[in-house]
């Protein structure tokens, strides 16, 4: 597998990068949502609609966690983008034999209170108009692995023209409180109606 590298340099290039990009394509960024930062090791577990996810949720990061960011991503797609990974980018390749091993490097990310884990649970870019996304087994397998307690936070994100020819990005968080919780089956419930909750709010 391909391993993060986080440098000094490679994430204060990110950072600048992503927040000049960001503003420079949407007309503007909204946050929708009350998640505290709770001192743990963050999962966050985001829809995935575009070539900005990613660069969103750390952007994200930036704004509300000042976490060392990490997100999983395939490995197809990093070797085509290989500087991704002072983006915090680690690799994994689905229905392979080496998927252990992406898997536990992602448990071991989340066992620093320093670090924020981004996952697609879905595995592939969807039409932002899919209502009922389905989840891959990784994070069932992460959930029912860790050893420490962890803080989990849903993201959904989603733009609107409207009448103007840049769109507006509006991000909305929520903790989910895991507990005892590892069922992937109500997680993938809870994504969903969030995702719907935050839908319906947007049209509104």
């Amino acid at each position: 597998m391909i391993k993060a590298n986080h440098t000094f340099w490679g994430g204060l290039f990110f950072r600048y990068y992503t927040a000049i990009r960001l503003r420079r394509h949407f007309r503007f960024i909204r946050f929708e949502g009350d998640v505290k930062d709770n001192g743990l090791p963050i999962l966050m577990i985001a829809n995935h609609f575009s070539w900005w996810d990613g660069f969103i949720q750390l952007y994200t990061n930036e704004r509300f966690f000042k976490r060392r960011f990490f997100v999983m991503m395939l490995e197809q797609q990093l070797k085509k983008h290989p500087i991704l990974t002072y983006a915090g980018a680690f690799s994994i390749r689905k229905n392979a034999r080496n998927v252990v091993e992406s898997l536990d490097y992602a448990l071991q990310v989340l066992t620093s209170n320093q670090q924020l884990l981004l996952l697609f649970p879905q595995g592939e870019i969807m039409s932002l108009y899919t209502s009922d996304i389905r989840f891959e087994r990784g994070l069932e397998y992460l959930l029912s692995k860790r050893m420490n307690e962890i803080q989990l936070v849903f993201n959904v994100n989603l733009i609107d023209y409207f009448s103007d020819n840049k769109p507006g990005l509006t991000v909305y968080l929520k903790e989910f409180p895991l507990r005892d919780i590892t069922s992937l089956e109500r997680i993938e419930d809870e994504f969903n109606l969030f995702a719907a909750a935050c839908k319906l709010k947007q049209r509104e």
